[in-house]
């Protein structure tokens, strides 16, 4: 019974014209790890990148590959690529996406959509802005360690909470709130052991770059978001890291508008070093700095009114009654609010203070 199949696919493959599809070897084919983007609308650069390879039977391995390619665009650039490597360029296990500053700038709508269509990407694909230059030199700095690698060390070792960011949840984000962020990356030649390291985050309005968040202002976005990083803080005598952080948020309206937000920030604070005298002052002291930066990092997104931390869905849950109305105005009221802060940090016991910020 099998050689009659046989046969019959034989046979209904010559009636139609179609050779059977020749086999390949593993060996043969490069397992693509990540995608970069760059380039203004209209001339688009991709760079594909694939992790080591395996090479004979030895188990030795191959360094990454690593293809570019110029397009008016991008699957014109991806289609371009194919045809530039003795393997055969398969895209289905790309698990990372880069965009270049000048790319991100003119607007990412189009990476997304691209990424949408694919029949090979997903969207779960993680993004990442590239500061200060391009995806492709991103790539080509870390092609000796295998950029996929640096990017997988970076989220487990590096210094930031690392919001990492989804295709779907930027689209998401950037329907409902008209912003979103994204974690960004840098080039620094020379510094070892990669000259790819993090660089904080980037902030889309409407699709495209308007500002980066580094240093103490990707600290408050990483407090707000529940998601603090592994900075540690000197109070006193004692070296202190904040383990869990979560933001509240409550609206208070006046004729119908929002005129004032208030956040509430808790904090679960772990001693890594030292010994704490007096707790409640240990708390006091981590309260307001952490506090600080959430309300700056709030204040500077008013400045560009850009809500990537979505304050205004957040303000809709806290009082359903007028959800709409507040959504409604969310855009014209975000930029004008008056900040008003509270902290209560839990240190073996616990102790707060209410703080207050006004826009400047």
């Amino acid at each position: 019974m099998r050689w009659k199949l046989l046969a019959l696919a034989v046979c209904l493959s010559l009636l139609t014209g179609c050779a059977l599809p020749r086999s390949r070897e593993m060996g043969e084919t490069a397992l693509m790890r990540t995608l970069g983007v760059d380039g203004p609308a209209g001339r688009v650069t991709a760079t594909l990148s694939s992790g080591w390879r395996s090479k004979g039977v030895q188990g030795d391995q191959e360094p990454p590959l690593v293809l570019s390619a110029q397009s008016p665009s991008i699957s014109g650039a991806v289609l371009a690529m194919r045809g530039m490597s003795d393997s055969q360029v398969f895209c289905g296990h790309v698990g990372q996406l880069l965009l270049g500053e000048e790319l991100a700038c003119d607007g990412v709508w189009e990476v997304l959509e691209y990424v949408c269509r694919s029949e090979e990407l997903g969207l779960g694909t993680q993004l990442w802005l590239v500061q200060g230059g391009e995806a492709q030199d991103a790539m080509e700095a870390a092609k000796d360690q295998g950029v996929d690698r640096r990017l997988s060390a970076i989220q487990a070792n590096g210094e930031l909470g690392r919001l990492v960011c989804t295709v779907g949840e930027t689209i998401t984000a950037l329907l409902e709130d008209g912003s979103a962020y994204l974690p960004a990356l840098a080039v620094e030649e020379g510094r070892q052991p990669s000259p790819l390291t993090e660089r904080g985050y980037g902030v889309l309005k409407d699709g495209a770059l308007v500002l980066w968040l580094t240093d103490e202002s990707a600290r408050g976005l990483e407090l707000a978001q529940g998601r603090p990083g592994r900075e540690l803080l000197e109070v006193g005598d004692a070296v202190v890291r904040v383990e869990r952080s979560r933001l509240g948020c409550r609206p208070v309206l006046e004729d119908g508008k929002v005129r004032e937000l208030k956040l509430s920030l808790e904090l679960t604070v772990s001693v890594e070093q030292g010994i704490v005298q007096d707790p409640e002052v240990l708390c006091a002291q981590v309260e307001r700095e952490e506090l600080r930066k959430v309300l700056d990092t709030v204040a500077l997104l008013q400045d560009y009114g850009a809500d990537c931390l979505g304050l205004g869905r957040r303000a809709a849950l806290a009082c359903p009654l007028r959800s709409r109305q507040i959504l409604d105005g969310w855009a014209e009221d975000f930029p004008e609010l008056e900040l008003r802060g509270s902290c209560h940090a839990v240190l073996g016991g616990s102790h707060g203070e209410e703080v207050e910020h006004g826009r400047r």
